[in-house]
């Protein structure tokens, strides 16, 4: 090294050995933030490991809780108890209603601000929870919704009714709702399936109305030698006695098959129904059949029931049955002849005269009634 050299180094002495013992110092620092580190990572993964212990716990727990509800606890089959038991869990589990309305969205495809446009544009659904959106919901899918039109607007305001909550249709839905929303909480083992959920009384049951059946069989007579075309009889007259006859009895139903209309497909003849709104919930459908009773064939309205008819529907539902009969559906397919190997057979589920229309129950009764005395039996010779 030169003297040049020598007289540098000592000149840059100062600073060098100035940054050098900063460097000694961040060195320091860094170290000990390092070791600060290293004891917080330590404690972190001792919180992290007690957090860990803590969930398997609570998931444990948990699981051993649904067991016990499972084993101990009888399966929730109704709405109501449905209901009770989400009330219960949903201060913790669904405060905000969202999920349950979500639930509700998803099985009914109604979107609440699109129904309602005026409210919307107000913003009114942008503060509410879920359970207010719930009430909107089911308001539009059972019609309890009162409009009014906004003076000089295109806008039409709404008035929420209230929902009749007795009704099968309503316990149905509310069962389907609470039952999926209990189940995607994880609570699905203590939910009866549907089909077991028998306390609803939103099953469909059957209801049959029996009325007389008369018809005419025009027959044709061979053909005679000296005549080209064969001649037809006079019409015979036929009773439900008469219908019974298997090859009669399956041409009268083809022809009721043939007679069904694309509309009809549903409901049958409950399509056509403008009477009560009662009958109309009640009355799921109305298909015409025959049925043989004791050797007699009548024509019978065959009735899926959603509830139960008061007197005054049952007559209503009666008349209507009657009157599809005589001017409606009946009078086309009487003018329609069924082809039998008997000849071409009119049928006609109305007549003028002694014309009835009664359920099994009122028809038995009236039959029993229609009976001759019961004559006692003759006891044998003495011996």
């Amino acid at each position: 090294m030169g003297l040049r050299d020598i007289i540098r180094a000592v000149r840059e002495y100062p600073t060098i050995h100035a940054e050098l013992e900063t460097t000694r110092l961040e060195l320091r620092q860094a170290r000990q933030e390092l070791e600060q580190s290293e004891q917080k990572m330590s404690s972190l993964c001792f919180a992290s490991y007690e957090q860990q212990k803590h969930t398997e716990f609570l998931s444990s727990k948990a699981e051993s809780l649904r067991d016990a509800l499972e084993e101990f606890c009888p399966k929730l089959s109704t709405p109501e108890d449905m209901k009770r038991f989400y009330d219960t869990i949903s201060p913790s589990l669904d405060a905000s209603g969202f999920t349950l309305y979500r639930m509700a969205k998803e099985l009914t495809g109604i979107d609440v601000p699109s129904c309602f446009p005026y409210e919307d544009n107000r913003g009114l659904f942008e503060v509410m929870d879920g359970h207010q959106l719930l009430d909107w919901l089911t308001a539009v899918r059972f019609n309890a919704v009162e409009w009014d039109m906004i003076p000089n607007s295109t806008y039409e305001s709404a008035t929420l009714l209230e929902v009749d909550t007795s009704t099968p249709e309503y316990q149905a839905f509310e069962q389907q709702l609470y039952g999926k929303v209990l189940s995607r909480m994880g609570f699905e083992n203590i939910v009866a399936p549907e089909q077991e959920a028998g306390a609803i009384e939103s099953k469909v049951t059957e209801l049959k109305l029996y009325s007389p059946l008369s018809a005419e069989l025009t027959e044709e007579e061979p053909v005679r030698d000296w005549i080209d075309e064969p001649e037809p009889s006079m019409p015979l007259p036929l009773t439900g006695n008469d219908l019974s006859a298997p090859e009669l009895r399956a041409a009268i139903l083809k022809g009721i098959e043939d007679e069904q209309a694309p509309e009809e497909a549903e409901r049958g003849l409950m399509a056509y129904f403008d009477g009560s709104d009662a009958v109309n919930e009640k009355v799921v459908s109305f298909f015409p059949s025959v049925e043989e009773v004791d050797g007699r064939l009548y024509g019978v309205a065959v009735c899926q029931l959603k509830e139960a008819l008061t007197p005054g529907e049952m007559a209503e539902l009666k008349e209507y049955c009657s009157c599809q009969y005589a001017d409606g559906w009946g009078e086309g397919y009487e003018q329609r002849p069924r082809r039998t190997s008997y000849g071409e057979l009119y049928v006609s589920f109305w007549q003028a005269k002694d014309f009835f229309i009664l359920t099994k129950e009122e028809m038995e009764t009236s039959r029993a009634a229609s009976r001759p005395p019961h004559q006692p039996k003759r006891g044998g010779d003495a011996r």
